[in-house]
């Protein structure tokens, strides 16, 4: 696929009757610009990601400046992606996600109205997470929390998610940059994301900031 620049990305960006199309088209669909010289490296990332996780391929994508060839941060855009840019990869997985979400109601339920401390933080974090719908499994931390038992299932997978992405610089494709992810629940979660970030630029690029 064509790859715009961030000058043309700009023009797609006003002229489009719906940004989230320009998410599905430009961010979710299409092979990844960090890939373009080698597309075999996409099913390479996919294999070993679905292999070990059990996932589906389908619940996998490469997104970011990995994904067109800049960045698509507002804070960021248009920064060229590089050989020192990380890739950027989001996984859709319901069941995945719901585990998580009622391990953490196991643990939160029976202390509802009582958490105080590094338990009240922590809850505060996973809610402000749960409510945009997106997990980093990698960036949970445990250490001080009451009934840490309880929340073993997440710890597992947190420890399974991380030696995932970690163990992918034992390959020659990726192993001279750093991969990581994110967990959604659906599609439309991950679309919501990243068409707000589009919406930023859209709305900079009018104003003339960038």
């Amino acid at each position: 696929m064509p790859y715009p620049t961030p000058r043309e990305f700009r023009q797609i960006l006003q002229d489009a009757h719906s940004v989230d199309d320009v998410v599905r088209q430009y961010v979710f669909g299409g092979a990844p610009y960090a890939f373009r010289g080698k597309p075999s490296s996409m099913q390479r990332l996919t294999d070993h990601l679905c292999g070990n996780m059990n996932i589906a391929a389908d619940d996998v994508a490469v997104v970011g400046s990995a994904k067109i060839g800049f960045s698509l941060s507002p804070d960021n855009f248009p920064r060229r992606f590089s050989r020192y840019s990380d890739i950027d990869v989001v996984i859709i997985n319901g069941a995945m996600f719901d585990e998580f979400w009622h391990s953490m109601l196991r643990w939160n339920y029976p202390r509802r109205y009582s958490l105080s401390g590094v338990d009240w933080d922590w809850s505060k974090r996973r809610r402000n997470e749960l409510y945009w719908g997106w997990f980093r499994p990698d960036a949970i931390r445990f250490e001080g929390l009451s009934y840490p038992d309880v929340l073993k299932p997440i710890r597992n997978f947190s420890t399974t998610w991380f030696n995932a992405f970690q163990s992918l610089s034992l390959i020659p494709d990726f192993s001279s940059r750093k991969v990581g992810g994110r967990l959604y629940r659906t599609w439309e979660h991950a679309l919501r994301y990243h068409a707000d970030g589009l919406e930023q630029i859209k709305r900079i690029s009018e104003e003339g900031a960038i």
